[in-house]
């Protein structure tokens, strides 16, 4: 009986995995359960705030429990660690941020500086988006490999539809909209409460309520809310907002996936991505999409098709939100299509088939 090969998973060591609300964790996790059939699969993980501890733990306790492996790396930092040592493995790292969203210039070049050391020792780079993989051949790297995000298809289902939900939050309106994510500058919530204002006040639209859900602290991280949910809260006053917006903080995602199922229509006014799950958990869900036309979402979502995408701009969100209440036939045209493709593409199921299949090929 041949001994399955190995397959070592280094983590973002920012939250456990499995967890409840990092988005890189529930990648890790979804794809390596999947692999455990054809691979011993072990999941390196623990959760440091101190980079100097974490690449230390990641060298010390890594490279002499494994002899031959497949190290698929979420983390920079330890993937530049696990370089230093001539072992027989074959290296992969995941990078979910493009290096260009950056704040910091110096924190840019650094990044790709490091990404070209690591190509240099046969590192081969998977990203989750289109615009990734341009971006970094662009800058010389050519071990470049896209395999994009998924979704938990059984979990986030129009199965879970509850009219009893929507019983509770609709009251005295028509259509559930909602959008997820933490609460924070980057997510672009106050473009979008903004959007609401003008369809209550310029075209008298006040058939619906709007769900909010995300941390109000802006992280994962529990902590006093932030001034950015401060400034939601005071123009949502100021407008008399209140009946139409609600904010939920859900700490489980089978409550996130019953509220998706639940709704009518999701809305993404974020204006930094890369390859946001809650875009695809709300496909899976069966919603329309509105959302900005960021180069991130490049063969995730396709204008007309499954999402509505537009330039970033309040006055073209409020549009997009009106022709989607107003027309029942295209709303329901696009969810359609945004079920669909969930299902055949993103599947976690086909995720890990992707990444599979290239694992295969660095063993030869």
């Amino acid at each position: 009986m041949n001994k399955k090969p190995c397959l070592l998973f280094v983590g973002p060591m920012q939250l456990p995995i499995p967890s409840e609300k990092g988005a890189v964790e529930e990648i890790i996790w979804q794809t390596a359960k999947r692999l455990k059939t054809n691979y011993s699969v072990y999941i390196f993980n623990p959760v440091e705030r101190n980079i100097l501890s974490m690449t230390l733990k990641t060298t010390v306790l890594l490279m002499h429990k494994l002899s031959t492996c497949i190290i698929h790396s979420h983390n920079l930092f330890a993937s530049i660690m696990l370089t230093q040592r001539k072992l027989k493995w074959r290296h992969i790292i995941t990078l979910h941020y493009p290096p260009n969203i950056a704040k910091s210039e110096i924190r840019k070049k650094l990044v790709l500086v490091l990404l070209k050391y690591l190509a240099s020792h046969r590192t081969i780079i998977t990203v989750p988006s289109w615009h990734i993989k341009n971006y970094l051949l662009t800058a010389g790297l050519r071990n470049v490999v896209f395999i994009p995000n998924g979704v938990d298809t059984l979990l986030f289902s129009p199965a879970k539809r509850s009219e009893e939900f929507r019983e509770k939050f609709l009251g005295d309106k028509e259509l559930l909209l909602v959008s997820v994510g933490r609460i924070h500058p980057e997510k672009n919530q106050l473009t979008l409460v903004k959007a609401i204002k003008d369809l209550i006040y310029n075209y008298y639209i006040n058939n619906f309520r709007l769900i909010l859900i995300g941390p109000r602290s802006g992280t994962h991280i529990k902590s006093k809310e932030s001034l950015y949910y401060r400034i939601l809260i005071d123009y949502i006053k100021k407008y008399k907002l209140e009946h139409y917006i609600i904010f939920l903080e859900l700490p489980r995602r089978e409550q996130v996936a019953q509220v998706l199922a639940s709704s009518d229509l999701y809305i993404h006014p974020s204006i930094v991505e890369a390859a946001p799950l809650a875009v695809l958990e709300a496909m899976a869900s069966k919603l329309p999409i509105i959302a900005f036309d960021l180069p991130f979402y490049k063969y995730y979502l396709i204008n007309l098709y499954n999402s509505l995408l537009i330039p970033i701009n309040r006055r073209f969100l409020t549009s997009a939100i009106l022709m989607l209440i107003e027309d029942n036939v295209l709303r329901t045209k696009i969810a359609e299509n945004s079920y669909n493709m969930a299902a055949q593409h993103f599947s976690w199921d086909n995720v890990a088939q992707q990444y599979s299949l290239l694992y295969e090929i660095l063993q030869q």
